[in-house]
């Protein structure tokens, strides 16, 4: 397994402040931005490592839900043709 640190992005929302947008009332702990997406960027060794860095700051138990995890792929750039 390598030890190179890999790219994600992490979509994240809280469910209390959904629900409770929904009823036109705010959350006593967080902003009403929390009910929409955030993406969040994260480096970790894989998938499993990036949902524990995710945890630690937003926890299941204040109502944070994981939406989708995506690892950003590094691309090569390759020099065009005909230059030098």
């Amino acid at each position: 397994m390598s030890d190179k640190l890999k790219n994600f992005e992490v979509s994240i929302y809280n469910e209390q402040v959904r629900e409770l947008d929904k009823l036109n009332k705010e959350h006593p702990n967080f902003s009403r931005d929390w009910a929409r997406l955030h993406f969040l960027s994260y480096e970790a060794r894989d998938e499993n490592d990036v949902i524990q860095q995710v945890r630690r700051r937003h926890p299941e138990r204040k109502g944070f839900v994981i939406d989708k995890i995506v690892e950003i792929k590094e691309y090569e750039f390759i020099k065009p043709v005909g230059r030098k």
